[in-house]
């Protein structure tokens, strides 16, 4: 038995390393590729560079620009990583964090299993199904988010609870949680009830449950709004009427394909484990309720908060079987199952993201995107710029870096970079609604003059005051 649980140890720290190597490769030549955008890798790369910086974290945004970043959302806790940037000025550090993230939280979940299971085979194949997990793929894929962090201080929220029994742990990992993103004040309600029933800390459960409440509403009600200067940007349907809730809540029928293969990717059992289900029926229903249609599905990030819950709601729901029915084979059959399932659904049938570190074709393709380092290697170094979503990933620890719009003068950048290429992502075009008549645009009005160009890539620098003025008075 010693032998097997060593051999377990070893096969998780591989595996580990492995999901690190994928997601680290995946993520940094998408960054290469131009691929990533201020929206939204900007939102936290920037106000973490400009907190190492001691200057305020404002950012530019659609809805709420010119403000700090916690007008968008509440996320103070990402400050955290500032430091990171006395080593170096490279985004690629922040970038790899996520990952980082998922990885610790794999291996705490692998010690949560053994721990609770007593059974290192069971515990590694519910942490494999947490690697392998689309949610957990998408996330990793993602580049940065604080939800994607969140997936660690979760996990260790739960070991605290689960092995160390220890309060003051929980608090600290609950309160690192909150601070991460305002609508994380639901787990903190979850977790309330969790070690309510589970720890049978009664007292102390109703303490952490209000007290997570109180917080939530009042960030959302009072602290997001006073700095944003607005209503909060984000809200959910707060109706009681059943007859618009249960609706919102299966319709359209993405959301219940979302939650199926969810519990699925876990062989269903997350849905015997009692103590656990409070939380996985609050993060649905936030995210359902919503209007936000890319909350809806297995995509993005959004799946990083639930995915580390579904692990520890499938040991529990492993030890409500175990009790039924006691048979050495079949934690054998459950745990190859899920290793199975969990590779077959997400790797064969659904091909997720992890594919991509594997294929040539994808570290090839960085290259093709050197004409536009060559570009911005032709931009001065001093003077505020304006650029479209993917490109200004790349000048985010610039002193000012705008969002290029069809209103193209609202900053009066001294530069405005662009490139007109037919076929891109129309994400890198964000607030521009054709870029190549926005290109006709700006040379037709004056304001700018080519500073330099490259086929369809182009630097305009701001005309000075008196030649503008000059120009308009001969028109």
């Amino acid at each position: 038995m010693r032998i097997s649980s060593k051999l377990f140890d070893y096969a998780i720290v591989f595996f580990a390393l492995l999901i690190l190597f994928v997601g680290v490769s995946i993520n940094l030549n998408r960054f290469w590729q131009y691929e990533l955008g201020y929206y939204d890798f900007g939102m936290f790369d920037r106000p973490i560079w400009l907190i190492s910086q001691f200057q305020p974290p404002i950012i530019d945004h659609f809805i709420v620009g010119g403000k700090i970043n916690l007008a968008d959302h509440f996320n103070p806790i990402i400050y955290l990583f500032a430091p990171l940037y006395f080593i170096s000025d490279r985004s690629e550090l922040i970038l790899i964090m996520p990952t980082i993230a998922i990885v610790l939280s794999g291996l705490f979940l692998y010690k949560i299993g053994k721990h609770v299971l007593k059974h290192s085979f069971l515990a590694f194949s519910i942490a494999f199904a947490f690697f392998m997990f689309l949610g957990t793929q998408n996330a990793i894929y993602s580049d940065f988010h604080e939800v994607t962090i969140a997936s660690l201080t979760i996990t260790l929220s739960c070991w605290a609870v689960m092995i160390k029994k220890s309060k003051k742990l929980l608090l600290l990992f609950l309160f690192l949680t909150l601070g991460l993103k305002e609508g994380l004040f639901i787990f903190g309600l979850s977790m309330g009830a969790f070690v309510y029933v589970y720890n049978h800390w009664k007292k102390f459960g109703m303490y952490v449950f209000s007290g997570s409440l109180l917080w939530g509403y009042a960030v959302v009600k009072f602290i997001i709004p006073a700095i944003a200067g607005r209503d909060y940007t984000y809200p959910i349907t707060t109706s009681l009427n059943p007859f618009i809730i249960i609706p919102k809540l299966v319709t359209p029928i993405i959301k219940i394909k979302t939650v199926a293969v969810s519990l699925l990717n876990f062989l269903f059992l997350p849905i015997i484990a009692l103590p656990t289900l409070p939380h996985i029926v609050l993060h649905y229903s936030s995210r359902f309720l919503t209007e936000g249609s890319t909350r809806w599905d297995l995509g993005l990030h959004y799946n990083a908060e639930i995915a580390p819950t579904l692990a520890v709601s499938s040991m529990l729901g492993i030890l409500m079987i175990q009790k039924k029915f006691s048979s050495k084979y079949l934690s054998i059959v459950m745990g190859s199952a899920m290793i199975i399932g969990s590779m077959f659904l997400n790797i064969y049938f659904y091909k997720g993201p992890y594919i991509l570190a594997f294929h040539p074709a994808f570290y090839a393709h960085t290259k093709n995107f050197y004409f536009l380092d060559d570009l911005l290697n032709n931009l001065p170094s001093e003077g505020s710029v304006a650029t479209q979503n993917n490109i200004a990933s790349r000048l985010l620890h610039r002193d000012e870096i705008y969002i290029l719009r069809d209103d193209y003068d609202l900053h009066k950048p001294d530069y405005i970079v662009l490139d007109a290429r037919d076929g891109q992502n129309p994400n890198h075009h964000l607030g521009i609604e054709n870029i190549k008549v926005l290109r006709d645009v700006i040379l037709r009005e004056g304001l700018y003059v080519v500073y330099y160009q490259s086929g369809d890539q182009y630097i305009f620098e701001r005309k000075s005051s008196d030649t503008i003025l000059g120009d308009t008075s001969r028109k």
